[in-house]
């Protein structure tokens, strides 16, 4: 109680466990979508401008099994719920997080 009176209430983050560790480092980056995952968004009828504000706030895990984490630039299969696509894939590099793709789709992007 002490602390809240003179500390205030504060929004305290804690970034334990590795799914939300490797959350918060990619969503505090900057971040771009490549030509392929822009046009996955396109045939979904999605904007860039959603999926930012899903991948910032939306409940996210990331499958580390199923990620390659051991490259100069990690790529993470980050699972969703309740969207049209189950999965994205999301590059790390040079401090730039970029969106490559979106799974589960049934069309082909370039």
């Amino acid at each position: 109680m002490i602390s809240l009176f003179f500390f205030g209430n504060r929004e305290i983050d804690f970034s334990y466990f590795p799914n939300a560790r490797t959350l918060k480092h990619l969503r505090n980056q900057n971040f771009v979508i490549s030509p392929t995952a822009k046009c996955h968004l396109d045939s979904m009828g999605m904007n860039a401008d959603r999926f930012i504000e899903l991948f910032q706030k939306a409940p996210l895990d990331v499958d580390f099994r199923a990620s390659d984490i051991r490259r100069l630039c990690p790529k993470y299969l980050i699972e969703v719920e309740n969207q049209i696509f189950s999965s994205f894939i999301i590059s790390d590099c040079d401090s730039l997080t970029t969106l490559s793709s979106l799974d589960d789709l049934d069309f082909f992007c370039p």
